[in-house]
């Protein structure tokens, strides 16, 4: 069984007891605050701090702008270097490897120089993340879509089958074309009922078929979650920081249009949402496919009054976050922690 490395201590899949860890893909995150500012994106100020008045508990939003934004090709915004999402498709997955092995010139490539766009859906991180506390409900919700299907049909040639193979193994010719015959014709009527159109021979014999309904397994639902938010800043900076967090999430939710003539978008901006402890990634909490921001609400009077400070800048903002992750879950990546 494969094992991974968790604080110096291995680690085996499948192995859920109260001290263990799932696997990480590619190991523990660190936070490197040298990489990332979020300075101007902090809530609370202090969140950091190394008093921990949070519990050394907080999450941190990663945005993954579209390579083709204008925010990147103008400078409006600084990236770090070139990250791979953490799982955002598994189409652009397959785009990407393919690409890898053919290279320049193979057709993907080829493709992509002609019609001027990539196929594997480039984004670049932002310098920039946005730090807040872990949300006060936490919940993560795992879907699978099973639905019931009738099989009386199958199920009426399963026994014609069946009725003649053990007619054929009777002794005597005339009993086997006798038996199947009468065994198969059987079968034949009762898969007979169900199709459409036959119900006046239902009602005749005063017979109903057997539907056989089975559970059959259709797909994996993507998940999405919910962030819930209350700010209350207490001081002129912390305000600012509220606002620019609101906006941001605002700003990068959104598409953008590519051309003067406003015939196409530019896909949104994806979330790589991380919950870490300290400095290291939270490995005891499930972790997230990349993402994209679907809803938001912003409540600038939670408590049924609007109330600001002198320059009227709100004093509580309340946020409602809804995001969806883009990429399925399966077995393998239950095990990388998701």
């Amino acid at each position: 069984m494969a094992t991974t490395q968790t604080t110096g201590t291995p680690v085996k899949l499948g192995d859920y007891s109260g001290s263990s860890t799932y696997a990480a893909r590619g190991g523990p995150a660190t936070f490197d605050s040298n990489k990332y500012k979020v300075d101007s994106f902090s809530y609370p100020l202090d969140l950091m701090g190394s008093l921990g008045e949070y519990g050394n508990n907080y999450v941190i939003f990663y945005i993954n702008a579209q390579a083709d934004s204008k925010l990147i090709k103008d400078g409006q915004v600084q990236t770090v270097q070139d990250l791979t999402p953490r799982d955002n498709s598994d189409l652009a997955a397959q785009v990407r490897q393919a690409t890898a092995t053919q290279g320049a010139s193979g057709p993907i490539a080829e493709a992509e120089q002609k019609l001027g766009a990539s196929f594997s859906a480039q984004t670049r991180r932002l310098a920039t993340a946005i730090a807040l506390h872990n949300p006060n409900t936490m919940s993560t919700k795992y879907t699978i879509n099973y639905e019931p299907e009738n099989n009386e049909i199958i199920g009426g040639i399963i026994a014609g089958t069946a009725a003649l193979k053990k007619a054929s193994e009777k002794k005597g010719g005339s009993n086997i074309s006798k038996d199947a015959a009468n065994q198969g014709t059987a079968a034949a009527i009762a898969a007979g009922l169900s199709i459409p159109g036959t119900g006046g021979f239902s009602k005749l014999t005063g017979l109903a078929p057997n539907p056989r309904k089975e559970q059959i397994f259709k797909g994996v639902e993507f998940r999405d979650f919910t962030f819930e938010y209350q700010f209350y800043p207490r001081n002129a900076q912390e305000a600012a920081n509220v606002q620019n967090i609101i906006y941001q999430f605002k700003l990068h939710m959104h598409p953008e249009f590519k051309d003067a003539q406003n015939f196409l978008y530019v896909y949104p901006s994806e979330f790589d949402i991380f919950y870490y402890n300290g400095t290291q990634e939270n490995l005891y909490i499930n972790r997230h496919t990349s993402c994209v921001l679907t809803d938001m609400t912003v409540d600038y009077s939670p408590n049924g009054q609007f109330t600001s400070f002198d320059n009227g800048n709100p004093t509580q903002i309340n946020i409602t976050l809804v995001f969806k992750e883009l990429a399925t879950l399966t077995k393998e990546k239950i095990q990388d922690g998701l």
